[in-house]
């Protein structure tokens, strides 16, 4: 059945298509097109062909819109207009270096006062009034996030047979690279699992996903990023401004890797000779993503510097952004 109305409908249908026949999840992409499909629907009616007009009104920056985000807005858009010039039909390319250069992420480092107060606030969060249990849910799922390691859509996303809570195992599925992996509560962690689970369960007892929303289903992409800025409004001073962006719920798992990085060199061990094994945890395809990060504990911790030198860092650039 044909889920979008604009006359592109034909078009947009077919390149999801070719992206999910390559195994890509394609979820934000695709959540873009269908707001393109309902802008052109909406504002060019019966138009079959991508046209400049079509194409610069979508371009358009919103309020508040941040470059990077603007980029991947406009970036399946220009995937569809050479999808469709692949298969003999009209369409404008929006011109590479629009709307401007990406900007390069800095993670905010958090200290471990600043992590104590915001999982204090997380303890603390409010019932929502308009239902579900996002005070049981909050303080596993960002706990779970910081203490594995994991990828904000990745705790989002576990289905509740993923998480054996008898092992201590958390499967994690199509991760970045669409590889599946492994990780391993610890004992502390695995028995807070445990009290939640049962908590939850009185509310979802045949639930699909580990953390459900109101309605039993997984929660939207926007969610916890909207729980992280409520708890950092409430924990407001006590998390300083540094140098670098503004603290997002992603830097939770960046401070899980420093965290590691720093406990093996206190432990006397070579971060060196580990960093496959620490590459094979966090879901990265290569280790050149994971040489970042003693690129980062460098900077907060200095006995790392001799690690993270010049060398390694001009043959290992800055890890790009992970969608999640």
């Amino acid at each position: 059945m044909n889920r979008f109305a604009s006359g592109l409908a034909p078009h947009i249908q077919g390149l999801l298509e070719v992206k999910h026949a390559l195994g890509l999840p394609y979820e934000e992409s695709g959540r873009h097109l269908r707001k393109f499909d309902a802008m052109c629907a909406r504002d060019f009616p019966r138009q079959g062909t991508l046209t400049r007009e079509m194409a610069m009104a979508w371009v358009v920056g919103r309020p508040g819109e941040h470059v990077n985000g603007q980029i991947r807005r406009i970036t399946p858009i220009r995937q569809l207009a050479k999808h469709m010039a692949s298969m003999g039909a009209a369409a404008y390319v929006i011109p590479a270096g629009i709307p401007g250069p990406h900007v390069h992420y800095r993670p905010h480092i958090f200290s471990h006062q600043e992590l104590r107060a915001l999982f204090d606030a997380a303890d603390a969060i409010n019932a929502s009034p308009f239902g579900g249990q996002r005070q049981l849910i909050i303080p596993v799922m960002f706990r779970m996030i910081y203490c594995l390691g994991l990828r904000p859509g990745e705790a989002r996303k576990l289905h509740r047979n993923d998480v054996d809570l008898a092992r201590g195992s958390v499967l994690i599925r199509e991760s970045k690279g669409h590889k599946d992996r492994m990780v391993f509560l610890s004992p502390d962690l695995q028995e807070y699992c445990r009290h939640y689970e049962a908590a939850i369960s009185t509310f979802h007892p045949g639930r699909i996903p580990f953390f459900p929303n109101h309605h039993g289903v997984f929660y939207s992409k926007g969610t916890p990023d909207y729980w992280f800025r409520e708890l950092l409004t409430t924990v407001g001073p006590l998390i300083t401004a540094g140098p670098g962006s503004p603290p997002r719920i992603y830097d939770l798992r960046h401070a899980h890797v420093i965290e590691v990085i720093n406990r093996w060199v206190r432990a006397g061990r070579s971060p060196e000779a580990l960093v496959a094994y620490l590459s094979l945890h966090l879901g990265h395809s290569n280790t050149e993503d994971t040489w970042y990060y003693f690129h980062l504990a460098a900077d907060f911790h200095p006995e790392l510097r001799g690690i993270a030198n010049t060398t390694i860092e001009t043959l290992f650039p800055e890890a790009h952004h992970e969608i999640r």
